[in-house]
């Protein structure tokens, strides 16, 4: 029979094809493999949240940095400025307020003191008319106490008004007050933030920022690469999704770490990629084309290695092989 195949070569050519493709489709069966892995970690990027001028960099490319430790800083003049300029509006406005308390006192005082003269003027009015109706009392007499009423009331209805203006002045002052502090709280919030520290741990990535350069809110300074929630993303094409489940057993190699074979669990499965990247970058894309070839979609699956050694380093970004089994 193998003579007869060696006589054909295009029967034996096809005939291991068919056999390698037989075997292929009943190995993808049991495990997944996939060289289009890689490592990564959690990156912290750090940006300015105000605008100024770099006037420091407490940091180098690579450097090792432990939580609080400080990174960059921003020139404080202009926001030191700024709190002492809202910190005497502030001064300024309780003086007003205080200013406006006393005003609501004089006025209160204005009110009973019309209101006295109020009271002695209906009196008096009251006995002019008792002495006209028995006859002791002129009618100018009694033109004289009405008039006296009137211009009492309308003086007592003035100091009202008076009064109610300067507790108008003391709502506006206590609203100028709130907003004054508000505006200190924000420029010493803002002067607290001429210096940044790391949040977390990690090493300096590679960054272009130097002394002098201009910052904008916003703008990305440098990242911190963490050693949180190492793992190793593989795009593993959609035909295997059915049957790779969290917790399957992963055997792995790295890059930086060759012919080493580590050993992972599945920790993660995509649930969906972006069909262009022209998306919105909330879903993952991974790219289905290398050069002319088209490839099936994959999707990013996470791997997390039982025992990262700690020798090894982190190096975001690692090529890695992953084989996965059913």
């Amino acid at each position: 029979m193998l003579n007869g195949l060696l006589r054909h070569p295009v029967s034996l050519i096809v005939g291991v094809v068919l056999a390698l493709f037989a075997l292929y489709e009943i190995s993808v069966r049991y495990f997944a493999y996939t060289a289009d892995a890689y490592v990564m970690s959690d990156i912290v990027v750090v940006s300015s949240e105000i605008e100024g001028p770099v006037s420091r960099l407490a940091v180098q490319n690579n450097d090792s940095v432990t939580a609080g430790q400080l990174l960059f800083a921003i020139e404080t003049t202009p926001y030191q400025l700024k709190v002492q300029e809202t910190q005497a509006a502030l001064q300024q406005a309780q003086a007003d307020l205080d200013l406006a308390r006393d005003e609501v006192k004089s006025a209160q005082a204005g009110v009973v003191s019309a209101q006295a003269v109020l009271t002695n003027a209906q009196a008096q009015l009251a006995r002019v008319k008792s002495l006209s109706t028995d006859g002791f009392s002129t009618e100018a007499s009694l033109d004289v106490a009405t008039r006296d009423v009137a211009t009492a009331t309308a003086n007592v209805q003035t100091a009202q008004a008076a009064l109610d203006v300067s507790n108008r002045r003391v709502a506006v002052a206590i609203a100028t007050i709130a907003a004054a502090q508000a505006a200190l709280a924000k420029a010493q919030y803002d002067l607290s933030k001429t210096t940044v520290s790391a949040p977390e741990p990690g090493r300096v990535a590679p960054f272009t920022t130097r002394v002098g350069d201009y910052l904008q809110p916003g703008t990305e300074v440098l990242a911190v690469v963490t050693g949180h929630r190492r793992r190793v993303v593989a795009n593993v094409p959609e035909r295997h999704l059915a049957r790779i489940q969290p917790g399957q057993s992963v055997w792995l190699t790295l890059g930086s770490d060759p012919w080493v074979i580590h050993h992972g669990r599945v920790s993660g499965i995509a649930a969906g990629v972006a069909r262009s990247q022209d998306n919105p970058q909330v879903l993952p894309y991974v790219d289905p084309t290398t050069d002319w070839v088209r490839l099936p979609r994959r999707f990013p699956i996470e791997i997390t290695i039982d025992d990262w050694p700690e020798t090894l380093g982190l190096f975001n970004g690692a090529d890695a092989r992953v084989l996965i089994w059913f």
